[in-house]
């Protein structure tokens, strides 16, 4: 197996490429993992018997594009891949004309939400087209792509993304883990606690929710902001002074990323995801449901899919603040005995549909179905 990602790093799909690399591993396969730059350190993967390849995979240039798909396929036939997946549209070029020249099979993740289908270029259908297996995270995203692609038929197959559930529960996170970071946030014992954990990104919506926040000054709380600078820190230095400007100093705070995500959305009575742009994965909302926390997202497709069946979700219309405002005094009016009443339908409903070794074992098993049926023709 050969995973391929344009970067390795903390997103979406470097994790999901680990996943499925790890669970080839432990089920007695052999894994690479190849990508043109490590933003985290990918030291680790050998920990779980993946085999780290960096080699130059991006480009747009056709000829040098050529070259890269050449480099792959002798890579891939030296070490008698079977399958090489591509974990991103732009890599499913290199990996279609990769694996038609090493003789494998080729799979490839779309990893946009529905409304990313219509930007395909035309090489990125063409290679989506001629996959031997075609995965999404969303069947919104896989009814898009049905329609763009028809041919594609029983080669396409939705496989939701799923979380660590023993990290991801309620029982395992410790009252210490909770407190340090009250203490290290200096969050107040008698104020309900709204969180925002995403990248420090234009398009998560930080902008909104301070607005939000703005309109909704009665209500006495503490804002949480805390995820990654993906640009250095210009965009949080921006949200600093809308801070300043909407007179939020005393209810907001700008924390740093945190390790223990799991103890961090604890420690919040509400988790906000005001997204401007549809997420991928929706992550920390599948997360956040897994420990029981209320959540209020934008309404797009992806994110009613991963809230559907939970009886503590609000969604609001993307970029509206006054809507995302009243969601947020909805949701924190919601009586305590109420809030722990449902909290354990909200875990049992995300446990059935976001589990990670469920999205592993569906993975195997078509890897599974594709080399059979390649070694059998």
């Amino acid at each position: 197996m050969l995973q391929l990602v344009p970067h390795f790093d903390a997103g979406g799909g470097s994790r999901l490429a680990l996943e499925y690399a790890s669970a080839v591993t432990a089920a007695g396969g052999q894994a690479f993992i190849a990508y043109e730059t490590a933003m985290v350190s990918a030291h680790e993967l050998p920990r779980f018997g993946v085999k780290p390849v960096e080699m130059k995979l991006a480009s747009r240039n056709p000829v040098t594009g050529f070259n890269v798909a050449r480099r792959v396929a002798r890579f891939a036939i030296e070490n008698k891949i079977d399958i090489i997946h591509a974990q991103s549209a732009s890599l499913a070029v290199i990996g279609h004309a990769a694996a038609k020249k090493a003789g494998c099979r080729l799979v490839t993740t779309f990893h946009d939400g529905p409304a990313g289908v219509g930007a395909l270029s035309k090489r990125s259908l063409n290679a989506f087209a001629e996959s031997d297996l075609v995965i999404t995270l969303s069947n919104a995203t896989a009814e898009e792509i049905a329609k763009a692609i028809p041919s594609l038929g029983h080669r396409l197959s939705v496989i939701p993304y799923g979380i660590d559930l023993s990290r991801f529960d309620p029982g395992q996170v410790t009252a210490p883990r909770v407190v340090q970071l009250a203490n290290q946030w200096r969050v107040p014992d008698d104020l309900p606690v709204i969180m925002a954990p995403a990248a420090f990104e234009r398009g998560k919506g930080h902008s909104l929710l301070l607005e939000a926040l703005a309109l909704i000054r009665d209500l006495d709380l503490r804002c949480i902001l805390v995820g990654a600078e993906p640009d250095g820190g210009a965009y949080r230095a921006q949200l600093e002074k809308e801070i300043v400007y909407h007179q939020l100093q005393d209810r907001v705070l700008m924390a740093d990323e945190v390790k223990d995500m799991a103890a961090a959305l604890m420690l919040a009575d509400l988790i906000v995801a005001p997204y401007l742009e549809p997420a991928t994965y929706n992550r920390v909302i599948i997360e956040a449901q897994a420990l029981g926390r209320p959540v209020v997202a934008s309404d797009f497709p992806n994110a009613r899919e991963v809230l559907e069946g939970s009886s503590m979700a609000w969604v609001t219309p993307p970029g509206d603040a006054m809507a995302l405002g009243w969601a947020i005094r909805d949701a924190l009016s919601l009586p305590l005995d109420e809030r722990e009443a449902r909290t354990p339908q909200v875990i049992d409903n995300v446990r059935q549909r976001a589990d990670r070794s469920i999205m592993t074992d569906n993975m195997l098993s078509l890897y599974d179905h594709l080399v059979n049926a390649h070694q059998a023709a």
